[in-house]
């Protein structure tokens, strides 16, 4: 179909708006409410090039369902679906804006505010999604539209399923690889914290301005997302217990994520304030929206209180620890059976070890950093250079980090090489050290305060969030 044509009748179709792998979106008018409207069409044209046409057909009715069982500010609404000559269509609520994919494009990193606003908003969908039994599966900045109010709404539920079931015969994931949970990887069935961990790769996105990981090929992307550890968030604007939550979001196992996507909206409540225009969006601009008039009338209806900053991340394991700061009743976390295999050490900011038991971090300042959190450099003052390879080799072990583990081996191989060196000399009785005696000497002083130097800017500009040996962040 094309420019102005009139579907079912009723929708006159203005300009396209998109494609993807559900068909096309198209801006449209309904001309028999006067409304302008989205209309999204599935041709069997395009079921046509599908190995399964039958799986498209019944994921484009399931958008419809799924979408319209879903009344939330958050959701855009669903007005009409049905059957035309050239295959099906979808018509919907016409969302102005743009989407967070190119919101991150045009502004870089987001300010933290905006990063909370937005997750919280998807958080809340989902909250109400996941009730109901339904999970995305395919959250990302292109499914996320920010309207010029500020608010956000999620898009394309074609790919939700319900909660235990699997909605597909082909035995492939669906869904995004560069936002899909390993469970989605591994084809396992989806739970609601699968849906939770593409929201971690989105406000990972939002804070840093790039993906959680790229890669050239798919394979290698599924890859990472299995096996790899994100990169710590480089910001200074960031508190502990918000990079604690993007990090327990990424987790590996989803018994160490949160306990659902209420907590998520708990937790990055507080981070909203007031939000600075991004471009063409300005929610403190002119007189408030309809839907912003609605929403200051709700909160007065039904109060709740929160701090200005969550104190941590809840306790995993262990019994179960009640998350600081959460309007109404404090909601517990559930008691999480032992600590999983498959978690990695993440890398991050000071503190910002996800999995921490034990007391929450926030007791740990942010501007001070504890003596005991450079204890590790003791073993450099060893004489001869004798421990940098213990200290470096520690920090490698203890925060899963390759290239300390290389410059561990490579301490320690100098080492051996000086000392070497020093034995096979003559001894200085019967004669002179000679060449090889005096590179050992050398060398071996050499070591010593070049490890203790090294060890020094490694934990004054990496800032590594050490952890105690009963687990705890340090």
């Amino acid at each position: 179909m094309g420019n102005d044509a009139l579907l079912a009748g009723r929708y006159r179709l203005i300009s396209p708006l998109g494609r993807g792998g559900m068909g096309q979106v198209w801006e449209g008018q309904d001309e028999r409410l006067g409304r302008p409207v989205a209309v999204k069409l599935l041709t069997y044209n395009t079921l046509a090039t599908h190995a399964k046409p039958d799986d498209g057909v019944r994921r484009f009715t399931r958008e419809a369902a799924v979408t319209a069982g879903l009344p939330h500010p958050g959701v855009p609404a669903i007005y009409d679906a049905g059957e035309y000559d050239g295959g099906l269509y979808l018509v919907m609520e016409l969302v102005g804006g743009c989407t967070v994919s190119d919101l991150i494009a045009e502004q870089g990193p987001l300010p933290v505010p905006w990063v909370a606003a937005i997750g919280a908003q998807v958080a809340a969908v989902l909250a109400v999604a996941h009730e109901r039994g339904v999970i995305h599966r395919d959250i990302k900045p292109a499914n996320v539209m920010v309207t010029a109010d500020g608010t956000a709404k999620i898009l394309d539920f074609g790919v939700a399923g319900i909660v235990s079931q699997r909605i597909t015969s082909t035995g492939v994931a669906v869904g995004t690889p560069a936002y899909m949970a390993p469970e989605q990887l591994h084809n396992l069935p989806t739970t609601p914290r699968t849906d939770l961990y593409a929201l971690g790769c989105l406000l990972y996105e939002l804070l840093s301005g790039e993906p959680v990981f790229s890669a050239t090929s798919p394979a290698a992307l599924m890859r990472m997302h299995l096996e790899q550890a994100p990169a710590p968030l480089s910001r200074g604007d960031l508190d502990v217990p918000l990079v604690q939550l993007v990090w327990q979001l990424l987790q590996k196992d989803p018994a160490w994520r949160p306990s659902g996507a209420r907590e998520v909206y708990d937790r990055l409540l507080p981070y909203v304030g007031p939000l600075s225009p991004l471009g063409d969006i300005s929610p403190s601009a002119g007189d408030a929206s309809g839907m912003q008039l609605y929403s200051r009338l709700l909160v007065r209806v039904r109060p709740e209180t929160t701090g200005d900053r969550p104190a941590a991340a809840p306790n995993l394991p262990g019994p179960p620890a009640a998350v600081p700061n959460l309007p109404g009743p404090p909601a517990a976390v559930p008691n999480l059976p032992g600590p999983p295999a498959a978690v990695p050490n993440l890398p991050g900011p000071p503190a910002a070890v996800p999995n921490l038991p034990g007391p929450p971090a926030a007791a740990l300042p942010r501007p001070r950093r504890a003596l005991r959190h450079s204890l590790w450099i003791l073993p450099t003052l060893l004489p001869l250079g004798m421990g940098a390879w213990m200290s470096f080799g520690y920090i490698a072990i203890r925060h899963g980090r390759g290239r300390w583990l290389a410059v561990a081996t490579a301490y320690l191989a100098l080492m051996i090489a000086a000392f070497c060196l020093i034995l096979t000399a003559p001894d200085s009785v019967n004669g002179p050290i000679g060449v090889p005696g005096t590179a050992g000497v050398v060398l071996a002083f050499a070591i010593w305060p070049a490890g203790f130097i090294h060890a020094l800017w490694v934990n004054f500009t990496v800032r590594l969030p050490l952890i105690t040996t009963n687990g705890r962040s340090g």
